[in-house]
This record gives C-alpha cells, sequence and structure tokens, in this order.
C-alpha cells in the first residue's frame, strides 16, 4: 500500500471524526438523566484529594465500585452541578478517541484475511469504523452522562485487544518474548483497567476467545502458548465461573425487586437481542434511554414470538460455532456479539433493556456487514454495476446514519422537547414520565408535574414510587399543588412495592424540611418512616431506609434512637464509612462517651489502610473530640 493512499484514507478518517464530532454537538446542551444524579452527586463535597478518594472508593455503582470511572469524573468536580455540558463534552472526546482504537483494531484483524488485497482491507477497517461512530444507536451511551463508564472500560477493552493481536502477529514473526509480553499486558493490565471502568472489561477474555476461534485460528501458535494461557485466559475464566456458581443464591434473591424471574430474563432477553439487532442492521426506529416499560416474556409462547427468538438466537450462535472454520467472519459477527452481551443480557437482575449495552458489542455485527457488503461489491462483475452500487449502498447508508444520529442529537440537546416527547411516546415507563415530571418542575410548571403524578399513580397502582414523588411536590408547593389523600398515600405505603424513586424522593422531603421547605410534621415523616421500613417488600431498600430514618432522627436531637437505626442499616451493608464516622458523633452527643470510644476503636481496626488514610481528618476530628469529653 503506497504513501499516497496511507495519506488519503488517513485524511478521510479525521473528517469522518470532525463529521461525528459536528453531528454531537448539539446534543451537548442536554442535562442529567435517570442514574446520572444517584450515582454523581456527592461530586458537590469534593474540595479536596481526599474528597476524590473517598468518592472513588465509595461508588454506588457496583461491589468493585468503578474507580477509574469516578475518578474521570471527579477530575471534573467544579463543573458539578452547573456545566453538565462539560461531562457530555468529555463523553464525546472519549467517542472520538474509541473510534480511533476500533480503527486501529480492524486494521490489525483484516491482516488476518489472506483473501483480501491490502487496499480491501483499509477500505473494510474505514467503512467499519465509520458505520460504528456514527450509528444512532450509540447516541444514548455518548449523551448519557453517567455512560461514561461504558467508554472508559471500551477504550480499555479496545487497547488491550490491541496490544493483544500485536503480541499475536509478534509470535507469527518469531518473536516469543515481544509477543508474549503485549499479549499479557494486553489481557492482564488491559483486562484489569476496563473491569475497574465497568464490570463489562472481564469480557476483554471472551473476546479474545472469539478472535482465536474465528479469525485467528491459521496463525500458528507456538510451543509455550497453551502455558501463557492458563494465568492469562483459562485460570479468569475459572474464576468468573466459580464466582458466579458461588454467588449464584445472592444472584436468586436480587430478582425481588423485579416483576420478573430469572427464567423470565432468560427468555425476555431473547427477544431483547433481536430487537437490538434490528436497530443495528435495520435501523429500526424508536431510538432512546427508556425502555423500562418492556413486557417480560412470561412463557415460550407469551408473547408468542419469544419461541421464535429463542430458536432464531439459538440456532444462530450453534451455527456460528459449527460453521467457524468455513464461514469465519460470520462466526465472528454474532459469537463476538453475543460475547459482549454475556453479563447484561444474561441471568443478572439488571433491567432488561439499554442500548449503551450494545456499545462495543454491535462492533462485531457491522464488521460482518461490512465484509458482507464488500464481498457483495466485488461479486459485481461491471465497473458500472460496482460504482451504482457504491453510490445506492454506501452514500445511501451513510446519509441515512447522518440524519438518523442528527435527528437523536438534536433531541437530546433539546431536554424539554425531549421529557415531553419520550413521555408521550412512552406512556408505560415510570422513568419516561418521572423524568418528564421532573423536567417541568424545574420550568414551574406544577400543575403539569403534579398531572403525571396523578397519571403515574393511576399507571402504576402497585408502587410507592408516584405518591411520594407527589406527596414531595406537594409538601414544598402546597398553594400550587393539590396532597395525596394521607390515608392512601399510608395504605399504599404499607404493602406497595418499592423502586428508588421512594428512596430518592424521600431523601428530598428530609432535606425540604430541614431547610424549612416542605410542610410535613415530624409526626407525619415518623408515621412514613415506620410504615415503609415494616413494609413487606421493602427487600434491597430496607439499607437505605434505616439511613435516611437515622438521620431523621438526629434531625429531632433522638440521637439513640439514630444509632440505631443506623446501626441496622450497617448490618445491611457494612460499607458506609461516613455513616460509621456519623454514628459516633451521635453517641457523643447522646453522653455515650465510653460506647463511641469503643466504636472509634473498632473502626480502627476494622477499616484498611487506604479508608483510614482517607478519612484521616474526619477521625482526628473524633479523636479531639473525645479528648474534650
Amino acid at each position: 500500500m503506497n504513501m499516497k493512499t496511507q495519506l488519503t484514507s488517513g485524511l478521510i478518517f479525521w473528517g469522518i471524526l470532525l463529521v461525528t464530532f459536528t453531528l454531537y454537538w448539539p446534543g451537548l446542551n442536554g442535562i442529567l438523566l435517570l442514574d446520572d444524579e444517584p450515582n454523581l452527586s456527592t461530586l458537590a463535597q469534593i474540595s479536596s484529594f481526599s474528597d476524590i478518594g473517598r468518592f472513588i472508593t465509595e461508588g454506588i455503582t457496583s461491589q468493585l465500585g468503578r474507580p477509574l470511572s469516578l475518578l474521570s469524573f471527579a477530575l471534573q468536580f467544579h463543573s458539578w452541578p452547573t456545566a453538565i455540558w462539560d461531562f457530555k463534552y468529555i463523553n464525546l472526546l472519549i467517542h472520538l478517541l474509541n473510534g480511533g482504537l476500533v480503527f486501529w483494531l480492524l486494521l490489525l484483524l483484516t491482516r488476518s484475511l489472506n483473501n483480501l488485497p491490502p487496499l480491501h482491507q483499509l477500505f473494510l477497517a474505514l467503512f467499519t469504523t465509520t458505520v460504528w461512530l456514527l450509528h444512532p444507536l450509540q447516541v444514548s451511551t455518548v449523551l448519557y452522562t453517567v455512560q461514561r463508564m461504558t467508554q472508559l472500560s471500551a477504550v480499555f477493552t479496545l487497547l488491550g485487544l490491541i496490544a493483544y493481536l500485536q503480541g499475536r502477529y509478534a509470535l507469527v514473526q518469531q518473536q516469543p518474548r515481544r509477543g508474549f509480553i503485549l499479549m499479557s499486558l494486553g489481557i492482564g493490565v488491559g483486562g484489569i483497567l476496563a473491569t475497574l471502568s465497568k464490570e463489562n472489561g472481564i469480557l476483554l477474555i471472551l473476546y479474545v476467545l472469539v478472535l482465536e476461534t474465528t479469525l485467528l485460528p491459521s496463525l500458528p501458535k507456538p510451543r509455550h502458548w497453551h502455558l501463557w494461557a492458563m494465568p492469562f485466559i483459562y485460570a479468569p475464566l475459572t474464576l468468573l465461573i466459580l464466582y458466579f456458581a458461588i454467588n449464584f443464591g445472592q444472584f436468586l434473591q436480587a430478582y425481588a425487586i423485579r416483576d420478573f424471574t430469572m427464567g423470565e430474563r432468560l427468555l425476555t432477553e431473547t427477544r431483547v437481542l433481536v430487537d437490538y439487532l434490528a436497530k443495528i442492521l435495520l435501523l429500526k426506529q424508536k431510538f432512546g434511554l427508556f425502555f423500562d416499560d418492556y413486557t417480560p416474556s412470561r412463557h415460550l409462547l407469551t408473547p408468542p414470538v419469544t419461541l421464535l427468538t429463542v430458536i432464531l438466537i439459538t440456532g444462530s450462535l450453534l451455527s456460528a460455532w459449527r460453521l467457524r472454520r468455513r464461514f469465519p467472519l460470520f462466526a465472528f459477527a454474532l459469537l463476538w456479539f453475543a460475547a459482549g452481551h454475556l453479563l447484561e443480557s444474561s441471568f443478572i437482575s439488571l433491567v432488561l433493556y439499554f442500548e449503551h449495552r450494545n456499545y462495543l458489542p454491535m462492533l462485531g455485527i457491522l464488521f460482518g456487514l461490512s465484509y458482507g457488503l464488500l464481498m457483495g461489491y466485488n461479486y459485481l462483475s461491471s465497473s458500472r454495476l460496482q460504482t451504482l452500487a457504491t453510490t445506492v449502498m454506501g452514500s445511501g447508508l451513510l446519509w441515512l446514519l447522518l440524519f438518523l444520529t442528527w435527528s437523536q442529537t438534536t433531541l437530546w440537546g433539546q431536554p424539554i422537547l425531549q421529557a415531553h416527547w419520550w413521555a408521550e411516546q412512552k406512556p408505560q415507563s415510570r422513568f419516561a414520565q418521572s423524568h418528564a415530571a421532573e423536567v417541568f418542575e424545574r420550568l414551574r410548571d406544577y400543575p403539569t408535574v403534579e398531572n403525571y403524578y396523578r397519571q403515574m399513580v393511576t399507571a402504576f397502582p402497585s408502587d410507592t414510587g408516584p405518591y411520594t414523588l407527589w406527596l414531595s411536590l406537594a409538601c414544598r408547593h402546597p398553594q400550587q399543588v393539590t396532597a395525596p389523600d394521607w390515608s392512601t398515600v399510608i395504605a399504599q405505603f404499607q404493602t406497595g412495592q418499592l423502586d428508588t424513586a421512594t428512596i430518592s424522593s424521600l431523601d428530598g422531603i428530609l432535606q425540604a424540611t430541614q431547610q424549612g421547605q416542605c410542610q410535613l410534621t415530624p409526626e407525619s415523616l415518623e408515621q412514613i418512616f415506620q410504615t415503609l421500613i415494616h413494609n413487606p417488600h421493602t427487600t434491597i431498600y430496607l439499607q437505605h431506609l434505616y439511613r435516611l430514618y437515622a438521620f431523621f432522627q438526629a434531625r429531632q436531637q433522638h440521637y439513640l434512637e439514630a444509632v440505631t437505626a443506623a446501626k441496622h442499616s450497617l448490618l445491611l451493608n457494612s460499607q458506609q464509612p461516613q455513616l460509621q464516622l456519623t454514628q459516633i458523633e451521635w453517641l457523643l452527643m447522646a453522653q455515650q462517651r465510653e460506647e463511641a470510644k469503643k466504636y472509634l476503636q473498632t473502626i480502627y481496626q476494622d477499616w484498611n489502610p487506604v479508608i483510614l488514610r482517607l478519612y484521616e481528618k474526619p477521625l482526628e476530628r473524633l479523636e479531639q473530640w473525645l479528648k474534650l469529653e
């Protein structure tokens, strides 16, 4: 491949990046959505390096905490919450970076396609990258602020795969030392960094196995390859399987907050995967963020399409595996897609449907599609037909991508229109309705907000969230909003299903009460807490209820009651350092000096050195307080 061709392709690629940047620019004016604020609200408390450390180590998104992703947010704490544009701008830059890494990865992969001349290999890599960058399915990942976690995990996954492929080619070139070092760094360092960004990073190993069984079997492996694979591929996979087996009971228990079982989720995900494929390949409309209204499959024939999707997905994967030698591109496309969905679209009790789960998995499908188009182009005998095909298929597809993505990003950049549109299109989506209510509350259109909550109470009769949201609005704006009937609210709190809206709105009520902006009396709040705590459907939300109840009691100067509630919360989740320290303060305020001293000693014994270092100043302040007592 001559220098002119390389220069031309480089300029085209930079042009594609510029087009992508321009397409997404209108969407940067969007606002916070869904999980953004719950995950990032403590950015407001950052004023020192210790605060950054606490923000990173106390991430609430998972057991691992996703510290690398949280670090990226913490470095932007000065932009919170007034400059959300800054966060989305960084997301866009990461998407462009990933576009570059995808191009690099595909250039390496196409080297294994010996049936293609170098120019066609370059075209295949460039065209696939272009479609991946411009595809409208990527919009919700880039412009949904907190999904930077997905993007960063993809960054390190791609870097890991690039290093691995460089190492594999080095082995072929009889450079075993360089090859094994690159492969080890790719899987070891790349996998760890990807996983610390988001748990999907562990799938790097599966992506490698897909490559080895589809596109790379012809590459010779040295004698010691399997010895190397033991610690870097087989051992991590075995540990992952053991982890899921040991904790299978916990995964089952997590379904207590869902309206579907594990079996129903597995059935439903076959429909979800087919729907994802329709959006990727057919550009099926209705892109967006809120899909909590997706109907679960209760049985193979409920709805009837479930049986068809089960057959389609199972048959496709089995065919891909059996035909991986004869049709490696077909196998690669499907197995890569399946590997990328193995965690979030399988048995873990997550929300059924999110578009951002396709961010990296869709690359396999797009690569297979691009290869198919290239083969079709080469099959045409006449240059005139090839020109016509290029114009109709290539240009037509790119213009369609541009139009659809532009329509999505402009919608994301108009929060009021977006909220109204999503709520209108998704009447059975709790997320869409509550988000619209939140947006119109910012506009101080309280009658419209109240109307949304009244509709939610009717649409979701088993939920406590709509009543809590409505109650929160009424207590803060009693002149403009009619409060829900109190006896009805309490009756709902006795047996209704709790959700995140209940916890967040109850927290908002407490804050508004403390600031004198809510008219609910302490007696009314006590009744709410007691009713919700004894609700049989509290499940995983009980720890949050007890935590809020502890702060409520402390504000009433009932410090011993606050300590008792905090203990209940800590029994359910001991990883709450700030609550543990606050508990000591309450003990001191209740004149329980000896108990406070014993509890502080327990903290020094139980906390690891990192947490002790991060909370060094608060601990010193408590030590001084104890000395003054």
